[in-house]
């Protein structure tokens, strides 16, 4: 077997479809406190910080990313790598916000919650204790 002439490094983005932009940028600046990069409003596209890019599908700009969709181009879900000090206050925090918590796992010295975003893309949440503690 040969080796390919690159290395991956890791995720460099994911670009999500969602339908409506003020309300998605709500959610996951707001609530999830990503940061916006660039607006690309000849796309109907922001690039987040964590690596995550939306396109607004109901922006006729946004358009171009559902020809992707009627190939059976899907995502089950993306996870989120967080930084919570305070396991108690991340499923307070996202009821405050009228985020509905589908799943919780707990395993070992990680922590995963799935949460949906307004557009129904599902977000997983995941902290790693040893993480947590090294970072403070």
């Amino acid at each position: 077997m040969t080796v390919p002439p690159f290395k991956p490094l890791g995720l460099d983005h994911l670009l999500l479809h969602v339908r409506g932009m003020a309300e998605a940028e709500r959610f996951y600046c707001g609530v999830l406190g990503c940061e916006v990069k660039h607006r690309i409003p000849r796309l109907a596209m922001i690039e987040l910080s964590a690596g995550v890019v939306l396109v607004d599908t109901d922006d006729p700009n946004g358009a171009w990313a559902l020809e992707g969709a009627e190939r059976g181009r899907n995502l089950d879900h993306f996870a989120l790598l967080v930084d919570c000090a305070d396991e108690a206050k991340a499923p307070e925090w996202l009821d405050r916000h009228g985020v509905v918590i589908e799943e919780e796992r707990s395993e070992d010295e990680e922590r995963s919650l799935y949460v949906r975003d307004p557009s129904g893309n599902l977000v997983e949440l995941i902290s790693r204790r040893n993480q947590s503690s090294a970072r403070r």
